[in-house]
């Protein structure tokens, strides 16, 4: 899927934008994806940070 959490977060804030100017929440499965893996790869970097 897409790499990086710059990249998640870039295609997080395209997706949400697209999805308010169309009001389709078609791909909703897709956005909390996304935000469950982002959530989990920053709690990630915080365990590893402390």
């Amino acid at each position: 899927m897409i790499g990086s959490i710059s990249e998640k977060e870039n295609y997080l804030k395209d997706l949400v934008i697209k999805l308010l100017r169309e009001r389709n929440l078609s791909n909703f499965d897709m956005l909390d994806s996304l935000f469950t893996e982002l959530k989990q790869e920053l709690e990630n970097q915080q365990k590893n940070t402390n």
